[in-house]
Order: structure tokens, then sequence, then C-alpha cells
């Protein structure tokens, strides 16, 4: 009896498939989550470096009007080399401060049909669009 259940305990024909199996659905989480983060990390630092290049062409224009149109040219022809970033989606709303000289570049991402929805309902997702608000002063110190 006792040589019997030595030979079971020391067979190991099943013993990688089982452990492939309780291994497997952890692995393949943490790889989807990695992939998934890391497309959400992509998509707000390209909108981040967006918004500074965008905030930088400003500082050509005159009047509010010029520098709106600075930032819509140079966001629709920049927009190309970010990976994740759609130009539709982008919204752009530029402001000027007059009293410390400074302009504000808002910009606004809307990831509605974003690659990074294939992860919805498996991980923990964001808010639908992503905010930069980015400040660049017009005088120096």
């Amino acid at each position: 009896m006792v040589g019997k259940a030595y030979r079971c305990w020391k067979c190991t024909t099943g013993a990688s498939a089982i452990e492939f199996a309780l291994i497997a659905p952890v692995f393949i989480y943490m790889i989807a989550a990695l992939i998934g983060y890391g497309m959400i990390f992509l998509t707000a630092i390209s909108l981040q470096q967006l918004g500074a290049d965008a905030s930088r062409a400003t500082i050509g224009g005159l009047t509010i009007s010029e520098k709106e149109s600075l930032v819509d040219t140079h966001i629709r022809t920049v927009v190309r080399e970010y990976a994740l970033l759609d130009s539709s989606r982008v919204s752009v709303k530029v402001e000027y401060d007059t009293v410390g000289q400074q302009t504000i570049v808002d910009l606004t991402y809307d990831t509605t049909d974003h690659p990074i929805e294939l992860f919805k309902g498996i991980l923990p997702m964001p808010a639908k669009t992503f905010r930069v608000r980015q400040l660049i002063s017009e005088h120096s110190s």
C-alpha cells in the first residue's frame, strides 16, 4: 500500500500542464496590463509633449487669433509623429493672460475608439478624455 502511494506521489506526467493552467491566467493578465497601461501612458505623455510644443509655437503670434492659428497648424502637422494620437480627436483652446503675459494652451483628447478600449472590462480604465494645460510666458526674467 505504501509503495503505491509513493509511486503516485512520484509520478509527474501531468504536473507541467497543471502548473501551466494555474500560472497562465495570471501571466496573461499581467501581460495585458503591461500593454494596456503602456498604451495609456504613451498617449498621455504624447499629449503632454504635443501641448508643450504647441505652446512654444504660440510665441510667434502677436494676437490671440494668430496664436490660435499657429497652434492649430502646429498640431495638425506634428500630430502624425505621435503613434497613438489622432488629430481629429484633439481639441484646442488658446487663452492669453494679459496680466502675467502668459499664453495658455489647453488640449483635450477624446479616447473613444482608441486602442486602449480593447482592455475595457479587463483593466481599470482612466477617464474618456485626457487633458493637458500648458503655460508659456512671453517675457524674460
